[in-house]
């Protein structure tokens, strides 16, 4: 069994209407997909992971024609929100490639910049590149890696942003994870050139991806 990552980049900026009047609210960001399902009346189930402030996202859902219906739970310093919704023609030729060519994506899928995500999918070598070819039109691959499905250890670390994954790495080779503690977020902040606040908040959301992975 063999794995792909890379991503899918919209030429456009977004996948579906939802994205990116998600996009367009103030303080939100799209984080994860957690889990997204084709049904066979052609409308989409799904799970997304976002940041931000809860009654802002309940504003711009009731906002949203696509939503059939939702529903928003808060969870520290994630909103996760299930969604009911119409497809557009670009969601549904995606959401049938894997039926049509017996390969499985791998969720989480993280969004990373201007409305792409990072996807990996696991199926025979043959199915995968069959998979690849069936994309749609306006959406662009970079692939980056290939080889043998391996479902943890180094993939574990595939839940993380590039940006995330670089300050977690600064910080367990300075010492921070050591006991007694050999350097303070303001160190960090130095090596890495954003706030002290930001590495905070960065190495928190770390230690909850990995955390809820392992654990959840």
């Amino acid at each position: 069994m063999r794995y792909v990552e890379g991503l899918l980049v919209p030429d456009r900026g977004w996948f579906h209407p939802i994205e990116r009047r998600i996009q367009k609210a103030p303080g939100i960001e799209n984080e994860r997909i957690l889990q997204m399902e084709l049904l066979e009346d052609g409308t989409v189930t799904t799970m997304y992971e976002l940041s931000g402030d809860r009654e802002v996202v309940e504003f711009a859902a009731e906002h949203m024609p696509e939503l059939i219906t939702y529903q928003i739970s808060p969870m520290q310093d994630r909103i996760i929100t299930y969604a009911h919704l119409e497809a557009n023609e670009m969601l549904q030729e995606l959401l049938e490639i894997p039926h049509q060519y017996e390969i499985v994506p791998d969720f989480p899928i993280e969004f990373t910049r201007d409305g792409a995500v990072r996807l990996t999918i696991v199926g025979g070598e043959e199915q995968i590149r069959e998979a690849m070819d069936a994309i749609p039109e306006g959406i662009t691959v970079e692939l980056e890696k290939l080889g043998s499905y391996e479902p943890e250890g180094e993939r574990l670390l595939t839940r993380l942003t590039d940006r995330q994954r670089e300050v977690a790495e600064i910080a367990v080779e300075m010492g921070y994870y050591d006991t007694p503690r050999q350097v303070t977020y303001d160190d960090i902040a130095a090596e890495v050139d954003v706030a002290p606040g930001t590495v905070g908040e960065i190495l928190r959301k770390v230690e909850s991806r990995l955390l809820n992975a392992l654990l959840g």
